[in-house]
């Protein structure tokens, strides 16, 4: 079992400070750009960051996963991938604990965004349903890490996964309900309950605000659901990624 404290130290030492500082400032830079649009077009700041402040920290804590998985192919420069696979260690495990750290890198920044919004408004950010919150922050934390364990196998494919990184970081959160479904107009976010993403995203927002598109539980349970059909996605991708470097030798980007 690989020590997710060890991976914690190791991932925090490969950070480079100057970088992890900028990350900082432009995720804040993001909110406060978005509430002053939203207050120049006459909208009520206080009311909208009520909404989109637990989105931002989804988007938060998915790019840091996501610019993780995409980090694995310096491994494969390097050859440190090549003793992974050598390991008798699984390494689904190891590609989850990896997941599970960059998702631990990323509480600076969420706590970061918290201080923003006590010094604009002057009070810590909504939480209505706490035992709804703890379950949906549950779900969230392990579908992405599920999603970008998939994520990291599928980067190892691309050169230069810069690009692709890119398009997921936001691509999954939107799709999911970043910006949540009850402040859209209504047949917008009818057709957000179409997508899976929704119930293992959204739930994190809805319980936040105590605002929700459909009932509480129900919603809950589909989302524990379609989190366990994305650790069995992981699980396959990662066994079958596996037997294919064991077999040719390579992992794609080579």
């Amino acid at each position: 079992m690989f020590s997710l404290a060890r991976e914690f130290w190791l991932a925090w030492r490969s950070r480079r400070l100057l970088y992890y500082i900028i990350n900082l400032v432009v995720n804040a830079l993001w909110v406060i750009v978005l509430l002053l649009a939203i207050a120049w077009y006459g909208g009520e700041a206080a009311v909208a960051a009520r909404f989109i402040f637990w989105g931002f920290v989804v988007l938060a804590i998915f790019s840091q996963l996501t610019w993780g998985a995409a980090g694995f192919n310096n491994y494969i420069k390097s050859g440190v991938a090549d003793y992974l696979i050598a390991s008798p260690a699984d390494f689904h495990k190891y590609l989850i604990t990896t997941s599970l750290v960059s998702a631990a890198l990323a509480l600076p920044a969420v706590a970061a965004q918290i201080a923003l919004y006590y010094i604009l408004f002057g009070d810590l950010p909504p939480l209505a349903q706490p035992l709804y919150f703890i379950i949906a922050l549950f779900i969230f934390i392990t579908s992405a890490t599920c999603i970008t364990t998939a994520a990291t196998l599928f980067f190892t494919r691309l050169r230069n996964p810069g690009l692709a990184a890119n398009i997921l970081q936001w691509t999954i959160p939107l799709s999911g309900g970043m910006i949540p479904p009850t402040a859209m107009p209504p047949e917008v976010a009818h057709w957000l309950l179409y997508s899976p993403l929704h119930y293992v995203i959204a739930p994190l927002i809805y319980s936040a605000t105590g605002s929700w598109l459909g009932d509480p539980v129900k919603t809950l349970g589909l989302g524990v659901v379609i989190t366990a059909c994305l650790y069995a996605f992981s699980l396959y991708i990662a066994r079958g990624a596996l037997r294919r470097v064991r077999a040719t030798g390579k992992w794609g980007s080579e």
